[in-house]
């Protein structure tokens, strides 16, 4: 399964100055969740201020600028001082990044981050869910029950909201992965209620779990919902059309327009032994996309072997039309 998120994985970057003991600054295999903290901090400053206009905010941003105010900020309250040391805990590594996270829940333990990031580096898959489940319930008493009401629709553009999506983000995963589907589903459908715009990428798991569960219906809705070129969407829509109406038209074309969102898919799904290694970016249109399609949904295909049967004779006959095409045209 996919968790929604095209996240680059963490690493280790190793300087190429002469000195050998520095690290350098890799945005490569840098946690970006820590890049969130000045925007958090300037939430914070903005909302003790009361602005009457556009052009008032702009002169507190460009003063906040200029006197430092984003690195000089001090947090008060024993939620903000977790939260503050959390996202300094993001751009650690190892001992140093649990320790923070410990620190982070002595100093409160309503501090969604601090759960998510010992829930990150657990093994135990019970444990995981345990660790999420204390950051959903600590999101839900730092945010107050107004919040849920008031700004449901536009959750992530809120940074205080973060942590807490984040939190119910890794609990879907870990309970996916324990086989508790039911409230895998909930959860997603929350997020995506919560947070239509989806700047997570929860539509991509959800959008597996109905077609896994065989609630076509439903995957219908959502695949309606977001209109995209991705591999992900072409070939998930492709198939729901196939499993749906069989071959027809309409899903013929789906398939062709998935053949030119990704040529690579078939390849990758029909390809015998392990895939090959997944780089940490994914590009549209480029194998390293095909092959994060096919860890998610390839078994969802395999499964169903007429619909294999279709794929290859329409990637068959896709492939052999290139072939009389110029040359400057083909492999666009």
């Amino acid at each position: 399964m996919t968790t929604g998120s095209k996240k680059p994985q963490q690493g280790k970057s190793k300087s190429k100055s002469n000195n050998a003991n520095k690290k350098e600054f890799d945005p490569n295999n840098y946690d970006r969740r820590a890049l969130e903290k000045d925007m958090w901090v300037l939430g914070k400053l903005m909302k003790e201020q009361e602005f009457k206009t556009i052009e008032e905010a702009n002169d507190f941003l460009k003063k906040a600028n200029e006197t430092d105010a984003i690195n000089r900020f001090k947090p008060d309250s024993a939620e903000d001082q977790a939260q503050f040391l959390a996202y300094d805990a993001f751009s650690k590594e190892g001992a140093e990044r649990r320790n923070m996270a410990m620190q982070a829940l002595v100093i409160s333990e309503n501090c969604p981050d601090a759960y998510v990031i010992l829930a990150e580096m657990e093994r135990d898959n019970n444990k995981k869910i345990e660790l999420y489940t204390k950051g959903v319930e600590a999101g839900e008493k730092v945010l107050g029950k107004e919040i849920f009401d008031k700004d449901k629709g536009h959750f992530w553009g809120i940074t205080d909201t973060r942590p807490y999506m984040r939190a119910m983000e890794g609990l879907a995963v870990v309970l996916w992965n324990s086989g508790q589907l039911d409230r895998t589903q909930e959860i997603y459908e929350r997020m995506i209620e919560l947070n239509p715009d989806d700047n997570q990428g929860n539509r991509y798991s959800l959008l597996l779990l109905y077609m896994y569960r065989k609630n076509l219906e439903k995957a219908k809705k959502i695949l309606n919902q977001y209109d995209e070129e991705s591999a992900e969407w072409t070939y998930n829509r492709a198939l729901l059309l196939f499993l749906t109406s069989g071959i027809t038209i309409e899903s013929k074309i789906a398939l062709r327009k998935a053949f030119e969102s990704n040529k690579y898919v078939p390849v990758v799904l029909l390809s015998e032994g392990k895939l090959p290694p997944q780089g940490n970016y994914i590009s549209p249109g480029e194998p390293d996309e095909a092959i994060s399609y096919v860890r998610a949904a390839g078994p969802l295909w395999l499964k169903n072997i007429e619909a294999v049967k279709w794929l290859v004779n329409e990637f068959s006959a896709y492939m052999e039309n290139e072939k009389k095409v110029p040359g400057r045209f083909r492999n666009r």
